[in-house]
């Protein structure tokens, strides 16, 4: 048995691995389109570019199967590790009914199976190599075919002159952060982004092991009755049926096994299911929760912009803010790459508006802000670092409304009012410690270090303003008015 958080964060180390190389491709592949249409200026160089061409599609097919491989190596230990841990967890709980499970290594059967799925796995894995690329105008395309008829096209546009080398750029290079790497499955003839398909497959295999050991150890021990865990933003379908116990041989008073939809892709144990079950003794053993402690897991709706969500909504609505800001982070690492500065710069503005809405829907939820979840690997503090410079040169601004009552006097300085000076005055390069960077990190998220607290003067027709704020990646935090004073 494995626990819904446990099983929540099993497959992040492997997902930051893809992420890696999926923004090392991105990058990669922006930085030798660019340097390949520029010798497009005649027949000699447009021979020489179809060499390079080739030579270039092996550069990168053979990175993509060497982090593959390191990939493959990560997944085999995690895999390895759960499935001894949930061994582990089932010997301690049948102790307590009075049962003992023998230890997993006199369990060859059971070895066996382990062995077998961890296997198969890697060879799922593995063989990403041959199945990824990337989807262009809604079609799915090998990366060397992706590659090949990017770069075919954009000579075409160039040589026909109707674009100029800026605007072919552009377009080809977009589409890298717009699709992001993914890999094709043959049967359904669908695309998977490589983060959703790692995840996938990850979740498949631990599910597999988890529930095949589940069912041998119940079958040897002769034990009927499993309860099955519960966490809060469950889907609707697996709300209905999470907390419960459930009854291998079908016995009346108890949920079956269709029940639950044990089996199906979309029920218990089924794709991306957090759920597990560990035995419950009839006279023993006393429900995890309560009927009103399930029906009220989930924290009240609430309203964010004229709408009301779910805890689950919120949630799903999150991931999708996530999804955004990190396609945001691929097309500038394609821009960087590429060096496109103009397009750099009005992504790095569009990047700034998409984390001021996270930062505003997770407080309105009472979600923590998993910036480890927005964070592209290929987007290091250097692209990072930039980013934010360049979407500050264009606007130092006050980034949500600031209420304040001053000698009983209540006003506010509006959204997105103008600074005319910023300064940092603790973290980052001040000389001086922020003091309070660990609770901030604690609260809101990101690294201690990355934290700063800054002042900005603000200008209308009568007053000077002083505003303090913390920042973190040029998002503003817990603003506040010093003091005001008359101009004189």
């Amino acid at each position: 048995m494995l626990t819904p958080e446990y099983l929540k964060n099993l497959p992040e180390n492997i997902i930051r691995i893809m992420q890696q190389l999926e923004d090392d491709i991105i990058a990669d592949i922006a930085r030798r389109i660019s340097g390949n249409l520029k010798l497009t200026a005649t027949a000699e160089y447009q021979i020489e570019m179809l060499t390079r061409m080739g030579y270039d599609i092996e550069e990168i097919k053979k990175e993509l199967a060497e982090r593959i491989d390191i990939a493959s190596d990560e997944l085999e230990n995690i895999l390895k590790e759960a499935s001894y841990l949930s061994y582990e967890n089932d010997q301690e709980l049948y102790k307590k009914g009075g049962k003992d499970l023998p230890p997993l290594d006199d369990n060859l059967q059971m070895k066996r199976f382990i062995e077998a799925t961890i296997q198969q796995t890697k060879g799922q894995f593995k063989n990403f190599t041959n199945t990824t690329g990337f989807v262009d105008n809604g079609k799915f395309k090998l990366l060397d075919n992706f590659y090949r008829d990017t770069l075919d096209y954009a000579v075409f546009q160039i040589g026909s002159g109707a674009f100029d080398y800026n605007t072919v750029l552009r377009q080809a290079v977009k589409k890298l952060g717009d699709s992001g790497l993914r890999t094709i499955d043959y049967k359904s003839g669908r695309s998977y982004h490589i983060e959703s398909a790692t995840r996938m497959s990850i979740m498949t295999a631990i599910s597999q092991i988890t529930g095949y050991m589940s069912l041998a150890n119940a079958q040897m021990l002769g034990q009927d009755l499993m309860e099955i865990t519960a966490h809060a933003g469950a889907r609707p379908s697996h709300a209905v049926w999470q907390g419960q116990i459930v009854s291998l041989s079908g016995r009346r008073g108890y949920l079956s096994l269709s029940d639950i939809g044990y089996g199906e892709p979309d029920g218990f144990k089924g794709v991306n299911c957090r759920h597990d079950w560990y035995p419950f003794f009839e006279g023993i053993s006393e429900p995890a929760y309560t009927k009103e402690q399930l029906e009220n897991i989930d924290p009240p709706p609430f309203e964010f912009e004229g709408r009301f969500y779910t805890f689950y909504e919120a949630n799903q609505k999150q991931r999708q803010i996530e999804r955004a800001i990190r396609k945001t982070k691929r097309e500038l690492i394609a821009y960087e790459a590429a060096e496109l500065k103009d397009d750099f710069t009005a992504t790095s503005i569009k990047l700034r508006r998409q984390r001021e809405l996270y930062r505003d829907f997770s407080r309105a939820a009472n979600l923590r802000e998993k910036l480890e979840r927005t964070g592209v690997y290929g987007y290091n503090k250097n692209i990072s670092s930039k980013s934010v410079w360049v979407e500050r040169k264009e606007r130092e601004y006050l980034q949500k409304q600031l209420p304040y009552v001053i000698n009983g006097e209540k006003g506010f300085i509006p959204t997105n009012t103008k600074f005319e000076i910023t300064k940092i005055i603790a973290g980052g390069n001040s000389g001086k410690k922020l003091r309070n960077a660990d609770n901030l990190a604690k609260k809101y998220g990101g690294n201690p270090q990355d934290w700063i607290k800054k002042v900005g003067k603000i200008e209308s027709s009568k007053y000077i303003f002083d505003v303090h704020w913390y920042e973190l990646n040029g998002i503003q935090y817990e603003a506040k008015l010093k003091y005001r004073r008359e101009k004189k």
